[in-house]
């Protein structure tokens, strides 16, 4: 199944892609205006980081999330980071390229992570293989190598952000607010 046009028309819809393809890998049926609701998307700036980690949460995942300290919250930024402290979700250093490839072999759990891509924008994709010397998102059927991943996450500004998803839990319901 493709990506739905809702979330294929969205502008910066990456961070709402990689929401997408968290629950097509869980096979769970969320409307793609929930996932938009959720994350709190917005045209001006996308989805925020912290944002997707806190969406996740409300569609019952059990998730971590790590980032570099983030001296330029933007106003959305901080309100997202005061409801992922108040729902309880670990905020941690941010994880080493190794650490990510041991959360995705070791330990079975999916990443989402930030990135500069080549053409210098912002961009949330979910990680879908990562080996010693590459690394292949949800969105690119190209492989990116570690060298270049690793410089595009420590871009000014992106804080090499991560979020990991350890496991799902069925909830009653969604709590869109």
């Amino acid at each position: 199944m493709g990506m739905p046009d809702e979330i294929l028309n969205l502008p910066s819809n990456c961070g709402v892609f990689a929401l997408w393809c968290v629950i097509r890998q869980y096979m769970l049926d969320v409307q793609p205006t929930q996932l938009i609701e959720l994350s709190r998307h917005d045209t001006e700036d996308g989805t925020f980081s912290i944002g997707l980690a806190v969406a996740l949460y409300k569609l019952g995942f059990e998730v971590s999330f790590y980032t570099d300290d983030d001296p330029n919250q933007q106003a959305k930024e901080k309100i997202a980071y005061a409801e992922a402290e108040q729902l309880g979700i670990p905020i941690l250093p941010a994880l080493s390229y190794q650490n990510i490839q041991n959360e995705m072999e070791d330990n079975q759990a999916l990443v989402i992570v930030f990135y500069d891509d080549l053409d210098g924008v912002g961009n949330h994709s979910l990680v879908y293989s990562i080996e010693d010397k590459e690394i292949c998102f949800f969105d690119s059927l190209e492989p990116m190598s570690r060298e270049v991943f690793e410089q595009q996450r420590q871009v000014e500004g992106i804080c090499q952000q991560a979020i990991v998803i350890h496991c799902y839990h069925a909830v009653e319901s969604l709590h869109l607010n």
